[in-house]
């Protein structure tokens, strides 16, 4: 038998398959969030959003390690929203972000972000939860969340220079923002200095560090400056090694690397009495230390008013398999990867078969990038070349 041969002259079939496409494309857009439903612990009963959208940091796999975490040992119930492609695959980075609505019933947001770039229906809601001043935890890059933003909320761009808004969303929430004077630059080389973080001197006693040692960070040191009104909670030495060490670089002075807040002004101008968390370091390698993630951990209790239920001996064992990618911009991030694909407590962050993109056909000045990466991480390369 022939197989039946199909025309798509009819301006008729035209009109349906272009309506096809476009229920198709909302579907994608409209895909379900990925959840972990807590159980007993000191979150039941409580929502933490999480949200995963940086190009180079791997917070696509932060959040979700993170927020098994939160709910398997300590009954949060947590929803992990990602940037999402057309094809309703995790982008690393600057893509729309469906499922924000989950904000509205939000206990906590806990933010991964670099230079996003939003449909104003998307920051609406982001936006409101910060209007009804929502607590707030985040890491590395969401000092610089915002870039390229138009319209109505251009003042939350990175680098606003306004003085209603000065900084953008980073700075008013957080405190920092990407600015070399008043703010964060680079301090440490990204895949050849590591960095030692400890509690400041002083801060030892706060809730946050409870039962948290010594923190290596595989993430290049940011020099941050806290705000006038911040409580400093750690401090970042670089090192001359790749790996935890201690050769210590005594060359690059010690500088802050996290803090609290007890307010922020959200984008109307209004002051919000909100916890607030910050911490430059954050890169998914960097969890595979117990100490980050406890850091993590017991942030997210304090920020959400828990303080009481931090102890010195919490579960932070990560639940399933969590085998981190190298933090690269254009390269090294996972491909082919749906937020259904890392539901389950049993399942790899991120998938054992989902390949690097980038790697094979480099972007243009990345080969050399690539190639540092490799240098520094000899069992990774070995595996590729397996």
């Amino acid at each position: 038998m022939n197989s039946p041969k199909f025309h798509f002259a009819n301006p008729l079939w035209s009109c349906l398959t272009a309506l096809l496409l476009v229920v198709f494309s909302s579907e994608v857009l409209a895909a379900e969030p990925l959840v972990f439903e807590g159980g007993d612990g000191p979150g039941k009963g409580k929502h933490i959003v999480l949200i995963a959208n940086d190009h180079e940091y791997r917070s696509e796999e932060v959040c979700p390690m993170i927020a098994k975490v939160l709910a398997k040992h300590h009954g949060f119930r947590c929803t992990v929203l990602f940037g999402i492609d057309e094809d309703g695959f995790i982008h690393a980075g600057d893509a729309p972000i469906p499922g924000l609505e989950a904000l509205k019933n939000a206990d906590l947001l806990v933010f991964a972000a670099r230079f996003m770039n939003l449909p104003d229906d998307q920051v609406d809601m982001l936006v409101d939860y910060f209007e009804r001043g929502g607590p707030v935890v985040g890491i590395r890059t969401s000092t610089h969340c915002f870039n390229g933003q138009k319209g109505k909320w251009s003042k939350l761009n990175f680098n606003y220079g306004e003085e209603d808004y000065r900084g953008g969303l980073g700075e008013q929430i957080f405190g920092n923002t990407w600015n070399k004077e008043r703010g964060q630059s680079h301090y440490g080389s990204n895949h050849e200095m590591g960095s030692r973080i400890s509690a400041v001197s002083g801060a030892e006693n706060h809730p946050i560090l409870t039962g948290v040692g010594r923190i290596h960070a595989f993430s290049g040191a940011y020099k941050s400056q806290p705000p006038s009104d911040a409580t400093p909670l750690l401090e970042v030495q670089v090192l001359n090694t790749f790996g935890p060490s201690d050769d210590l670089n005594k060359d690059r002075a010690v500088v802050n690397a996290g803090w609290t807040r007890d307010s922020y002004t959200a984008p109307s101008g209004e002051k919000k009495n909100a916890r607030t968390v910050y911490t430059s370091f954050g890169a998914s390698e960097d969890f595979l230390d117990k100490n980050a993630r406890r850091f993590l951990v017991n942030a997210c209790l304090w920020a959400g008013g828990l303080e009481d239920k931090i102890t010195a001996d919490l579960d932070v064992n990560l639940v399933g398999k969590f085998d981190p990618s190298p933090y690269s911009s254009k390269a090294f991030f996972r491909v082919g990867v749906k937020p259904s694909d890392l539901a389950g407590w049993d399942t790899q962050v991120m998938p054992a078969a989902a390949k690097f993109g980038g790697v094979d056909e480099p972007a243009k000045g990345m080969a050399s990038r690539i190639e540092r990466v490799l240098e520094s991480r000899p069992e990774l390369a070995a595996r590729l070349k397996e």
